[in-house]
């Protein structure tokens, strides 16, 4: 499972003033670091050899095995403001399944470790070798104190780490003054500071040569234990390590993707697969493609977009291209690409999703190719949401019968049928949490009215890995025309901690309250809090277990082979949250493409079926 279910904005309890009952926190869990804590991949089978290179732009959530030995980092394009690249590491106070480390106190500890593979330097040049990375402070988390630094190591192969560099914490627009010295309007929009290291003592020049990452963290305090989410972050991109370099080795032929393309969606993220034909003309509008050319002149490039319909594995045209671009040096640019026509069409599924592919295409080899590709996937399910998946900060409100509302206006008349939140865990998990409501209230012209249900929870639930959602039913349906305000009500003054993504904006749709009064949020962002319409039950509820089939290896990397099952079995791929993600036939499927983290597999054939978890690395 991969990590980093949550982050939060930060300690925002110390600073909100007025509104001091509203908080956004950093998703925080830290652990003071000692080595048998960590938690390491299988090693390869030969050492590294020159160059290494790493900038995270795969399509998993866990480092490559390839290049490293630990997983405790996560791999993400969320938390990273203006990177290198599609893709960074990102250190903090939790590890590879979302929780907090054991040894996680008030006080520093070292959370997060990422350590090379062992790296043949025996024959590199000593006068010519360098170590050179990108790293920010906080990006979209939680700002790292001075105690919570970030450091670097390095070792001959004889067990001795050396450190190398080091970093103090900071916040990042303390970063951007002191360290990166942007200026207001600048023209190079890249906020991440460059290291170089040379590498040079003899005693190093070995073939089992390492470096490794690892950061401090500390937690809020026992003073509230509901403050204890993660919290601390660092992000680094394009870790690079070769001989023949110099210190002015730092302009690098290579155009990258910066993140991948936005959904097509226009005012939600997700709607319900059985609303889209009535928001078809209203909500397709086009992708967004965000590039960034590295190199001090300009580049050609050809963006290339493609739609696949994940369900019925088809793509639903060959290729739409944006033409031949030309890319400014050392520039971030956007682009925008408008569809002639709607190129998702409804049909009578339950639910559908497609994965939009970009990818940008030059005429001369690149020193790093793997970034010039992006994968986004679009899910229609029976659910609405504002938010991206991804919680950045955790947010909550501290006060006895507390309530938050979230507007939803629909393009279908349905029936709300529940909630589907995602909760961050504190430390410990659920000391904090305390019995709520979910609730449901009228719209009075853009703000919550009457009550018209709530329904009593014990807990907040949590799943098996990061930004898991969980779903709450309401005692009875309730009828919604239009417009209906979601949320919750609390029974005590402990947060619940609920997901917030910082990277979507609807805060002008989340009102709280906690004295009779509903007043609008104070942070920008979108709540993790989604209404499920329709039915309460994905595609793959009422598959049912046979004994006999089976699968392996599990975890797996590449091929997932089954048995028990008829040669021409029907394969169906899904998310913990029933996205369907791979739909194929036979007794083995390819999982390369998966993101690290926990899958469902149903498995079809005329007299036999099978629904199995399994784990991709």
């Amino acid at each position: 499972m991969i990590k980093k279910l949550l982050f939060t904005i930060g300690f925002a309890f110390c600073v909100l003033g007025l509104q001091a009952q509203e908080y956004l926190l950093p998703t925080t869990l830290q652990p003071s670091h000692n080595e048998h804590n960590r938690v390491l991949m299988r090693s390869v089978s030969s050492t590294l050899q020159l160059p290494f290179i790493d900038d995270f732009s795969g399509n998993s959530q866990s480092p490559d095995q390839q290049l490293w030995t630990d997983r405790g980092v996560w791999i993400n394009n969320t938390f990273g403001i203006n990177p290198y690249s599609v893709g960074v590491a990102t250190f903090d106070a939790i590890d590879s399944d979302g929780r907090h480390y054991d040894h996680a106190t008030s006080q520093p500890y070292i959370a997060d470790y990422l350590t090379s593979q062992p790296i043949d330097l025996s024959k590199a040049d000593k006068n010519s070798t360098y170590l050179s990375f990108y790293y920010q402070p906080q990006g979209n988390g939680n700002a790292p104190e001075a105690a919570d630094s970030l450091v670097l190591q390095i070792t001959s192969g004889n067990g001795v780490w050396t450190n190398l560099w080091a970093m103090a914490g900071t916040d990042l627009a303390t970063f951007r003054s002191n360290v990166l010295h942007l200026l207001p309007n600048r023209p190079d929009t890249l906020e991440f500071a460059l290291v170089m290291l040379p590498i040079s003592e003899p005693e190093y020049f070995t073939e089992k040569f390492q470096f490794r990452f690892f950061n401090y963290a500390s937690l809020a305090g026992s003073f509230n234990p509901s403050a204890a989410i993660n919290c601390d972050h660092w992000n680094i991109d394009f870790v690079y390590l070769n001989d023949g370099r110099s210190a002015a080795d730092t302009v690098f032929y290579d155009i990258a993707l910066v993140e991948p393309a936005a959904t097509i969606l226009k005012n939600f993220t997700s709607i319900p697969w059985s609303h889209y034909e009535s928001a078809i003309n209203t909500e397709n509008t086009r992708l967004n493609i965000h590039v960034r050319n590295h190199w001090d002149r300009t580049m050609k490039a050809e963006v290339r977009i493609r739609i696949k319909d994940i369900d019925n594995n088809v793509y639903l045209n060959d290729s739409v291209t944006m033409g031949t671009i030309n890319f400014e040096g050392l520039l971030n640019t956007n682009k925008l690409y408008a569809y002639d026509d709607n190129p998702i069409v409804y049909d009578s599924r339950e639910s559908a999703t497609y994965l939009f592919e970009c990818e940008l295409n030059t005429d001369k080899d690149e020193l790093i190719s793997g970034n010039n590709r992006s994968y986004t996937y679009q899910h229609f399910g029976n659910y609405y949401a504002y938010d991206d998946g991804t919680a950045e900060n955790a947010y909550g409100v501290d006060a006895n019968s507390a309530q938050v509302a979230y507007l939803y206006t629909t393009y279908k008349a349905d029936n709300l049928q529940g909630l589907s939140i995602c909760f961050l865990p504190s430390n410990p998990v659920e000391s904090a949490a305390d019995a709520f409501s979910i609730c449901a209230w009228e719209n009075n012209n853009g703000k919550p009215g009457r009550l018209i249900a709530s329904t009593d929870v014990v807990r907040p639930a949590f799943g098996e890995g990061q930004n898991q959602f969980m779903d709450f039913e309401f005692s009875k349906p309730i009828a919604v025309d239009k417009s209906v305000f979601v949320g919750w009500q609390q029974s005590s003054k402990l947060r619940l901690n609920v997901g917030w993504d910082v990277n979507r904006y609807s805060q002008s749709k989340i009102f709280y309250n906690t004295s009779g009064e509903w007043l609008p949020t104070s942070f920008t962002g979108s709540l993790m809090v989604r209404p499920i319409f329709g039915h309460m039950s994905t595609d793959i509820s009422d598959t049912k277990y046979v004994s006999g089939i089976s699968i392996y290896p599990n975890p797996a990397n590449d091929i997932l082979n089954i048995e028990g099952a008829d040669t021409d079995c029907r394969v169906s791929v899904y998310s913990p949250t029933g996205q369907a993600l791979i739909r194929e036939s036979g007794n083995s499927i390819n999982v390369s493409s998966l993101q690290s983290g926990i899958y469902l597999i149903r498995i079809e054939s005329d007299d036999q079926s099978a629904l199995l978890k399994f784990v991709k690395k």
